[in-house]
């Protein structure tokens, strides 16, 4: 029997684990969409998958230039695969990030209203949005895959973040959490990951490279594995989640920390 033909949605494909993820699920979906904000990374990520592909390239691919923290864009991007696809089976919401308002540690005291509200928009509001507008699709076919993203810094496990990216993934554990609950009728689960610190070209360049050895060696210290995770790590947890062999699991935020 042939199995069933699936369409997937990654955002924050441009980069990161997003990407990793992308390049993962190439080989196990019909159909990717890959969305971001950073319209030159999207295409060099469209570009490694084909080239990854090579002469077995079936895979449906396109992309989608859009600030899913943006209620109208997210809207008219979802319009638009309900129209060429008719149905989303897999959504990976891989958009955010602890820097993206500024200092990623700066203390509650100093933080600027606009900080507060940025990274619960980038962290939480996409998360929202996006599963808004793909549950009915998912919903009309009674299957889904949704995973989204927590952090560790939601268990008070990385000292130096900021409150505001705590909040916005605490957040985004119980908006996961009770969405499973709401879809799991309609086949639909629901569950989120919660990275360790992970090597993507971001946090090498923001936070590993500034470190002094002392600092480096103090963090890989903390981790019981010794060891920074790769992002393609992480994404293996993504594609395991957004797979038939997650069938029974939901309602979860799963650490890949290496044990811290």
């Amino acid at each position: 029997m042939e199995p069933p033909k699936r369409v997937a949605v990654v955002s924050g494909a441009a980069q990161g684990i997003g990407k990793a993820t992308a390049l993962i699920l190439a080989r196990q979906v019909n159909t990717l969409i890959l969305m971001d904000i950073d319209e030159q990374g999207l295409m060099v990520s469209k570009n490694q998958i084909q080239e990854k592909l090579g002469d077995r390239n079936s895979l449906g691919l396109d992309t989608f230039c859009v600030d899913v923290t943006q209620e109208a864009e997210v809207k008219e991007v979802f319009s638009q695969i309900h129209s060429a696809y008719a149905q989303l089976d897999i959504l990976i919401n891989a958009v955010g990030g602890s820097s993206f308002a500024g200092e990623s540690s700066i203390l509650t005291e100093h933080m600027e209203l606009h900080q507060w509200q940025a990274l619960i928009a980038l962290n939480l509001t996409s998360t929202f949005l996006c599963c808004r507008a793909a549950i009915p699709m998912m919903k009309k076919n009674r299957y889904g895959r949704i995973v989204n993203f927590s952090s560790i810094a939601t268990h008070g496990r990385r000292d130096k973040i900021s409150t505001a990216y705590a909040a916005s993934k605490a957040g985004v554990d119980g908006f996961t959490r009770k969405l499973a609950r709401e879809t799991a009728p309609f086949g639909i689960t629901c569950n989120a990951i919660a990275p360790g610190i992970t090597l993507t070209e971001r946090i090498d360049e923001k936070f590993w490279r500034t470190r002094s050895e002392a600092q480096k060696n103090a963090v890989l210290d903390s981790i019981p594995l010794g060891r920074l995770s790769t992002p393609e790590e992480q994404a293996q947890m993504v594609a395991f989640l957004a797979s038939e062999a997650s069938s029974y699991i939901t309602g979860q935020i799963i650490e890949v920390s290496g044990g811290i």
